[in-house]
């Protein structure tokens, strides 16, 4: 039976000419010839990975991805919704959307709100939510069965300080004072917001995996987070657990103990043995970039588990635009993270 592939792509700024990213400026749009060449690249690209499911961030034009996935045999298409423009200028984008596509049918798909709770248990106000709505689907994966598979993009990394507050301000004391201030502030937002992301999806993952403790359940995201970083750790569970209430870690009934790989999630770069010594950069370029989009699975899919649905057997970074690819507004500022997953032919 073929493998499964599935991957998760930042296609920066997905607008059609005439939609401005974030401001108006010539630069913060397509011209008609720009944008043939993007959805020219997009195209390449895609059958480049030839991946059976792709989850999308920064989509704007939701209704053209539509229309250009189905043109590349991927006929099964849903998007959370649509942007939010500037009340101002509609024209101009502030926040895009996510989408994914599949060459299988949607048993479901909608957008996923709220946050399962976490306000609930931790600081976050009550009236929190997702940078931008996930994706929540489900696709009868041939060989796996049905799979729940989220999309997802966190908030954005970097603290932003309105100039306007700044400019008002004649002593140059108090705008340096000022703008450390609001830069302070802003930078405590952007991670509380991640990381009560990470705690929402890993609360959404347990929903599935509480029914059923090796449900295949998948997230494809672009996360703004570092792989060590403690919002993915969150996210993964990754941190050691040194006891269990008084009893030691390693003390739990053998009957019990695979309990403990049950409820952790695993970054799938790191199933594969001998995936390299560095990991690829999947933004901002192979030297000098970060890792920031992930392929996040089940113990489903942990080619540990004897009771496994599938294995994952590669992850690969498509990051040849990097050096090679036209500029990043006609292919992307980020690389597509494609994992690959090995079905069964019979009981594992």
């Amino acid at each position: 039976m073929a493998d499964i592939k599935l991957a998760t792509f930042n296609l920066y700024h997905f607008a059609a000419p005439g939609i401005f990213w974030h401001e108006r400026k010539p630069t913060a749009t397509y011209s008609e010839l720009h944008w043939q060449e993007k959805k020219n690249w997009l195209s390449a690209t895609i059958a480049a990975m030839d991946a059976d499911v792709i989850g999308f961030q920064e989509v704007v034009s939701h209704e053209e991805l539509g229309a250009l996935m189905a043109e590349n045999g991927y006929e099964h298409f849903f998007c959370t919704g649509h942007p939010i423009f500037d009340e101002d200028d509609p024209s101009v984008y502030v926040n895009a959307t996510v989408a994914i596509a599949s060459r299988f049918p949607l048993v479901s798909a909608h957008p996923l709100s709220g946050v399962a709770g976490v306000p609930d248990d931790t600081v976050i106000d009550a009236d929190f939510n997702f940078s931008r709505t996930p994706v929540d689907a489900v696709i009868d994966l041939p060989g796996i069965g049905e799979t729940r598979i989220l999309v997802c993009h966190f908030k954005s990394q970097g603290a932003f300080v309105d100039d306007e507050d700044i400019d008002v301000l004649a002593d140059w004391g108090d705008k340096i004072r000022t703008t450390y201030m609001q830069r302070a502030m802003a930078d405590v937002n952007q991670v509380a917001k991640r990381a009560a992301e990470a705690g929402a999806i890993y609360r959404i993952f347990r929903q599935t995996l509480d029914a059923d403790p090796d449900a295949p359940v998948i997230l494809l995201g672009d996360l703004n987070e570092s792989p060590g970083s403690h919002t993915i750790s969150i996210l993964t569970q990754a941190d050691r657990v040194w006891s269990w209430g008084s009893v030691a870690a390693n003390a739990v009934p053998e009957a019990f103990a695979y309990l403990k790989h049950v409820y952790k999630l695993y970054d799938s770069f790191n199933l594969v043995p001998m995936q390299g010594l560095v990991r690829p950069n999947t933004h901002g370029g192979i030297i000098a970039g970060s890792v920031l989009d992930y392929c996040v699975v089940s113990n489903g899919l942990n080619p540990k588990n004897p009771r496994r649905r599938g294995t994952v057997t590669k992850v690969e970074v498509f990051d040849d635009h990097f050096e090679l690819g036209p500029p990043k507004a006609r292919s992307s500022d980020h690389a597509p993270v494609v994992t690959t997953i090995a079905v069964a032919d019979g009981p594992i």
